[in-house]
């Protein structure tokens, strides 16, 4: 009976292309937030440039902040100014974030169906660059990713649209499309419908396209008119729930946040899905949402919203860790 127990589970194991592993340390740079619980700062993006600085918009007051590791200190270097639409005041929620090969800095903004830019030169602590639109019709924007021709891809969240746009903007044009799907998250209630969530592109400019709502990664080769072919099923794993950011380190291994569970995870080109880090809610992660790796050293952008394995033991909120934060992860 043990025998065939034993076999099973070596089966489902292989079925899943999963595998658990918890060997990585991991600690906090930088504490973003110190009111912690009152989340007087929210990121949900991290992003780097040439020369090792990292970048992370803050929904609360659209700055965009800027971390450099060897002195983490965040300065606002630029700013996403609120809107009024339909008689309301909006932010703009920025979300993915990147830099294109000339300097200049890119975000999502989601409640403006569009992605901002701020110019490189405009990157200035002493007067922070206002972002301007660049490009427009992409509803839900949330990741966004350059490939090597400078188009840019923004993805679209519920709608499973991920767009595309030339490297001068304008107005965005479907490129991909992932099938919808909606889960609920075993809280009983949370609805997740997001299924074109974080993008990446891997050293053959493969895009790899995260599926929150199945927690899943797709794979989608990208024709030379720049639209996106069949997406394939590269992975689907308990262990991506709440896949979220993902980004490639220099060997070409895959790095996943999976938020719901604060967990990091990496999968492989074959699909295996190992967990590299996990912890309760007293971080260092805290709803991990996005990841860059600058060298050998992963930066987590912690969002630190109360789901899942996020909420402290009333489970009302997550009162126990320290808030918006960049968590790192060392050789």
């Amino acid at each position: 009976m043990q025998l065939m127990l034993i076999a099973a589970l070596t089966l489902f194991l292989g079925a899943c292309a999963t595998v658990q592993s918890r060997s990585l340390a991991v600690s906090i740079l930088v504490d973003l937030d110190p009111a912690s619980a009152d989340r007087t700062v929210i990121v949900e993006s991290i992003t780097a440039d040439k020369e090792g600085r990292l970048y992370l918009p803050d929904r609360v007051t659209g700055n965009i902040l800027r971390v450099d590791p060897k002195a983490p200190k965040p300065v606002a270097v630029g700013r996403i100014e609120a809107r009024e639409i339909t008689g309301k005041k909006v932010n703009a929620d920025g979300a993915g974030i990147a830099f294109n090969e000339q300097g200049d800095l890119f975000v999502a903004a989601g409640p403006f169906s569009e992605v901002v830019r701020v110019r490189g030169s405009d990157l200035n602590p002493a007067k922070p660059g206002v972002a301007q639109t660049f490009a427009t019709g992409t509803a839900g924007a949330n990741g966004i990713a350059f490939d090597r021709q400078g188009n840019l891809f923004i993805s679209g969240g519920a709608s499973g649209i991920v767009y595309r746009v030339g490297p001068n903007g304008g107005v965005a044009q479907p490129a991909v499309q992932i099938e919808k799907h909606t889960r609920t998250l075993p809280d009983g209630k949370t609805q997740q419908a997001t299924v074109a969530n974080g993008l990446a592109f891997d050293a053959k400019s493969l895009l790899h396209i995260v599926d929150t709502s199945r927690g899943a990664i797709w794979t989608v080769a990208i024709g030379t008119d720049g639209k996106g072919g069949k997406p394939s099923l590269l992975a689907q794993s308990p262990l991506l729930e709440g896949a979220d950011g993902l980004d490639f380190d220099r060997n070409g291994k895959l790095w996943v946040t999976a938020n719901e569970r604060n967990a990091l995870v990496t999968v492989t080109p074959d699909g295996l899905v190992q967990e590299s880090a996990k912890n309760d809610s007293r971080g260092p992660l805290e709803f991990p949402a996005a990841i860059v790796f600058i060298g050998d050293t992963a930066y987590i952008a912690n969002y630190d919203t109360p789901r899942r394995d996020n909420m402290d033991a009333n489970g009302k909120s997550a009162l126990d860790g320290i808030g918006a934060s960049i968590a790192q992860i060392t050789p």
